[in-house]
């Protein structure tokens, strides 16, 4: 075999720059095998395109045979939309799949690159020196800054197309929005930073109609949105709100405390969740009662067994009733839990314990767009601030109530 050996400090094979002096080509080379390179596959795609797309330069070779970072994520995007393409009724399971698909892709998207560091001061020889002078002539790369701002403008692009794809996805018409499909959205959308459509979807997850499946075409039936099971989760509440306050946006955060803990389908999920039970075993107490008054009634001599069993039920009742109002009203006042925002006075026990949760939110809300320092609270000032205490004001809830205040008890 015939071989030619070049001696120069530097030369290209297959478009990758290879250092050295000496480097040895063979008159009749292997066949190239192209399934041997590297193809961005999975979680991959979206750090792939990034980086390629911003550092990366072209390869002719490699670029007739794979095909790039860009095709693979609209391939992606396009796999997941092609779940509702179709004029019948999805599965869940389908549509699961498809906002799992952007869903993995925002996640791969927020995750960071991970590069191996470099010296800072490297120690260079005769070879480096004379590399560096050469690569001085070629060109000179790109300002780090201007890298970094065109791979943040592809990352809002990327962002962007995901977020249209799962907000197509979630509200065709033929999509009945379950909480697993709920959780999937709120959950892509806050990763991506898009909540602006957290309102609209659990406006629709209450209210969109049912399809169902009919003799010729698709029908749709009308729910009712007050139903307890329309209730918007109160963990995707906090999520969205999270992601609400993350983008700076008074409006949509009190937008989304307006459409998921304000809705009358979450009060009466909370009824049904956390007073049902309490309520039925004080429904079933004087039957109890009465049950344990006759047995106790039997171990006396000193009186008729009736009268002992009616004493003795009284007593009972009377224990029951006295330590549940006291119960009730500690709950329903307390509020070590507050921290700026309060209720009113006047305000019932009954609303304060179904709306705990709205305050809370608005609490939340309150403490983000305030002074972190405690010794400037009440401080505040701008319009944005002023809307929100005139905001709670009208629902019943005090923006820094001065009794409460730090130095103010």
């Amino acid at each position: 075999m015939a071989t030619s050996w070049i001696t120069r400090p530097r030369a290209r094979i297959f478009g990758i720059l290879v250092k050295g002096a000496n480097v040895h080509r063979s008159a009749n080379p292997m066949p190239f095998n192209t399934s041997q390179l590297p193809h961005p596959t999975g979680r991959n795609v979206i750090r792939t395109f990034v980086s390629a797309t911003v550092t990366a330069r072209p390869q002719p070779s490699a670029a007739k045979i794979l095909p790039t970072p860009d095709s693979l994520l609209v391939e992606e995007l396009k796999k997941a939309s092609t779940i509702v393409a179709s004029e019948t009724i999805p599965d869940e399971k389908a549509v699961q799949g498809a906002l799992q698909i952007c869903e993995n892709l925002a996640r791969s998207l927020a995750k960071p690159n991970e590069h191996p560091k470099t010296p800072l001061n490297p120690k260079k020889g005769p070879t480096s020196n004379l590399l560096s002078l050469e690569e001085g002539r070629e060109g000179r790369k790109e300002p780090p800054a201007l890298q970094a701002r065109q791979a943040a403008s592809i990352r809002d692009r990327v962002a962007d197309s995901i977020s249209v794809t799962a907000y197509k996805i979630i509200t065709d018409s033929k999509v009945f929005i379950t909480p697993t499909l709920l959780a999937t959205y709120v959950y892509t959308q806050s990763i991506l930073g898009r909540p602006k459509s957290f309102p609209l979807i659990f406006d629709l997850y209450a209210s969109k109609p049912a399809p169902q499946s009919g003799a010729s075409s698709i029908e749709y039936k009308t729910p009712n949105p007050n139903r307890a099971s329309s209730a918007i989760p109160l963990v995707l509440a906090h999520t969205a709100l999270e992601a609400a306050i993350q983008a700076k946006d008074l409006p949509l955060c009190l937008s989304i405390i307006d459409t998921s803990v304000c809705a009358t389908a979450f009060i009466r999920n909370k009824v049904l969740r956390k007073a049902f039970l309490p309520f039925s075993v004080l429904a079933l107490a004087p039957a109890a009662a009465y049950v344990l008054a006759s047995n106790l009634a039997q171990y006396q001599y000193s009186m008729d067994t009736q009268m002992a069993t009616n004493m003795a039920f009284v007593g009972i009742m009377a224990y029951i009733t006295f330590t549940s109002i006291i119960g009730v009203v500690a709950i329903t006042t307390s509020n070590d839990q507050m921290d700026r925002i309060t209720w009113a006075i006047g305000t019932p026990l009954r609303d304060r314990w179904l709306r705990e949760d709205e305050r809370a939110l608005v609490d939340r809300v309150a403490g983000a767009w305030g002074f972190q320092d405690l010794h400037m609270r009440g401080e505040e000032e701008g319009p944005e601030w002023e809307a929100l205490r005139e905001w709670a004001g009208t629902r019943g809830l005090i923006l820094d109530k001065p009794d409460l205040m730090e130095g103010m008890e």
